[in-house]
């Protein structure tokens, strides 16, 4: 079975390109998973879809000034670990032969 995992958030923008591709690929017989945040928009509209939703810890690039942007590198950090033990774990470890296999083509 292939398998793809998606990501993206922070505002629709980023989501709706994998919501407009998600039919195709399951059509072409791909399982599909989600990584986004914890409550970021793309968790309602992804759950929507049936997709299986997996939210990690995130972190957002201000322009401007604010206290968050010095917590907001270790929020990015702790998402990163938190991504590799998720893909790491049992749910994608007998699909991640065929996660490498796209990304070696």
């Amino acid at each position: 079975m292939k398998h793809i995992v998606l990501t993206g958030g922070g505002t629709a923008g980023h989501v709706t390109p994998n919501i407009a591709l998600i039919p195709k690929l399951q059509e072409a017989g791909y399982t599909i998973s989600y990584i986004g945040s914890y409550n970021g928009i793309e968790k309602k509209l992804i759950e929507e879809m049936g997709i299986p939703y997996y939210g990690i810890s995130s972190g957002k690039l201000r322009r401007y000034f604010d206290l968050k942007n010095f917590s907001d590198p270790f929020r990015v950090l702790k998402g990163f670990g938190e991504v590799k033990k998720l893909l790491k774990t049992e749910l994608f470890a007998a699909r991640t032969q065929s996660y490498c296999y796209l990304w070696s083509k």
